[in-house]
């Protein structure tokens, strides 16, 4: 028989059932025999994925090993004995292979699981002391202009309240100087600098009533720290009015007010013709509480709890109520950092405790009324430049002070020192617990 009258029966013949598992047998049998001795399929997975071969050409190439065997005895014998070797024998070992290569892949596919996401470790204090000192960067470009200007290049207006008497028609002098901070072309990237390190929903978790949205425009937005507006701080553009002018707040009536013209007396940052302009307060200070006062922290943070989700951080800092260069705290700053969308973000901050500001005004209200000591000056400011503090129990929140007070004429007159309950849970809050008045000569 010829090859061409070979096929003309193969194509027509099927193999019946036993043929066909006798011949999957023999492939499995043979592949495995193959496989301990040449290792040619053994694959070592170390986590990667195993790609799953044609399926389509293995069923084909399983066909054609069927058709081969329908061909009987004779057929298999004429082919061995024309070659010397089985040609039947290697179509099989080669169809078997790719079948039985495809099998074990399956096989290892189904062996195969991936591992268990592993939560995420994070770093908390790194995550504190980044976030809270971005925060604070914020709040000093935001609140105290701590940007780049040049002195040289300024615009001056006269600002005035045409209906009232006491500004005598003529108001104070603003003057701002063109902001170089490459990073700030106008208020609206002052904001966005501010907000960066913000969740866009800023409240304490539980507190649900008091959530703000922070918004995407600076002109609805508010301060996080004390919920002030934010346009206390960005005025916004002011061009339509001529530089030199008498700017006059309220022009329709006494209860009325131009707010371009607030922003000139008011605002720390403006835009003029296209350019960002900050009020001259950032070089000299006018009044307490304004000018170039860089806010710093007196400690590192400290994580005070923590969750999956949530980080509760105390730092202390030093602000710009009084000068406070000589408090060792100053203001306790209390972060809640939330994990939103895989990424850390403060969600509010909140005022703790201010062991020495707090202990002074808890005496000087104390002190009050005690006509023994109508000769010694009980001011406050008086309080708050002289008071050293002894020591402070940040578990207690106990504050112990010394302060020496002058008399009326600036004399050394009298010696406190006190102790003064600052928790804020505890019914003797702002309670001095107790204190000692010493007369000096």
């Amino acid at each position: 028989m010829n090859i061409n009258d070979y096929k003309k029966v193969t194509d027509r013949l099927e193999p019946d059932e036993r043929c066909r598992k006798e011949v999957l047998g023999m492939n499995k049998g043979e592949n495995k025999i193959k496989q301990n001795i040449n290792n040619e399929f053994e694959e070592k997975v170390s986590g990667v994925e195993v790609k799953r071969g044609n399926n389509a050409m293995k069923y084909i190439s399983i066909a054609a090993a069927f058709v081969l065997v329908a061909g009987g005895i004779g057929t298999t014998g004429y082919l061995m004995h024309r070659n010397g070797s089985s040609q039947l024998t290697d179509v099989i070992e080669e169809t078997a292979s790719e079948a039985s290569a495809e099998e074990m892949t399956e096989d290892e596919s189904e062996i195969i699981t991936e591992e268990e996401e592993k939560p995420i470790e994070y770093d908390y204090d790194l995550i504190a002391n980044n976030l809270t000192d971005r925060y604070l960067e914020g709040v000093n470009i935001l609140v105290n202009g701590d940007v780049d200007y040049d002195s040289n290049d300024s615009i001056t207006f006269y600002t005035y309240d045409s209906h009232k008497d006491d500004w005598n028609k003529y108001g104070g002098e603003r003057t701002f100087y063109r902001v170089t901070d490459e990073r700030f072309k106008n208020c609206q990237d002052i904001y966005e600098y501010y907000k960066e390190p913000l969740a866009s929903v800023i409240g304490v978790k539980g507190y649900e009533d008091y959530q703000y949205e922070m918004p995407e425009n600076y002109e609805d937005a508010q301060n996080i720290e004390g919920r002030g507006s934010i346009l206390s701080w960005l005025g916004g553009d002011i061009s339509k009015f001529e530089v030199g002018s008498k700017v006059d707040i309220s022009p329709d009536g006494e209860e009325t007010r131009d707010n371009q013209a607030m922003s000139v007396n008011n605002a720390l940052y403006v835009e003029y013709n296209g350019q960002l302009y900050v009020n001259d307060w950032s070089i000299e200070p006018h009044q307490i509480g304004r000018g170039k006062f860089i806010e710093k922290y007196n400690s590192d943070p400290k994580i005070t709890d923590k969750s999956e989700d949530c980080i509760q951080v105390s730092r202390y800092c030093k602000v710009n109520y009084v000068d406070w260069d000589n408090f060792k705290y100053g203001e306790e700053k209390q972060f809640y950092i939330y994990l939103v969308n895989g990424e850390w973000k403060i969600g509010a901050v909140n005022i703790g405790v201010r062991p020495e500001y707090d202990a002074a005004v808890a005496i000087y209200y104390d002190s009050q009324g005690n006509t023994d000591y109508n000769d010694i000056n009980f001011d406050c400011d008086e309080f708050m430049s002289r008071l050293e503090l002894i020591d402070y129990n940040e578990e207690t929140h106990i504050s112990k002070v010394h302060v020496i007070l002058h008399d009326m004429n600036g004399n050394d007159a009298a010696e406190i020192t006190a102790e003064v309950n600052l928790d804020n849970n505890s019914d003797s809050y702002y309670k001095v617990i107790s204190k000692d008045i010493t007369r000096l000569k």
